[in-house]
């Protein structure tokens, strides 16, 4: 499988607009990375309960980042997605 330079972000809205609180490295097939994105929590749409959202990312070629897909989620669903991302990050990393 072809393996690429994805980016998961995690972004929160203050002062009308999104900042990034963190962001995750994920050189893994595109398969493998959108299996990981379909087990997060959220929903597609923002709103007053929702206003963290989660971005995956590709770099592509020209060192350009482009938004592949998003989801706004609650403090307790990012906290919960935080864990999975890394869950899936470190077996990534150490048994791949």
């Amino acid at each position: 499988m072809k393996t690429s330079n994805y980016y998961i972000e995690l972004q929160m809205y203050s002062h009308g607009h999104y900042i990034t609180i963190a962001s995750f490295d994920q050189k893994s097939c595109e398969k493998i990375i959108h299996e990981l994105f379909d087990e997060l929590r959220g929903e597609l749409k923002a709103s007053d309960s929702r206003r963290l959202r989660i971005n995956l990312l590709l770099n592509d070629a020209t060192i350009q980042r482009t938004q592949l897909r998003s989801i706004h989620c609650t403090l307790d669903e990012l906290a919960e997605n935080t864990k999975i991302i890394i869950k899936k990050t470190f077996r990534s990393v150490n048994f791949d």
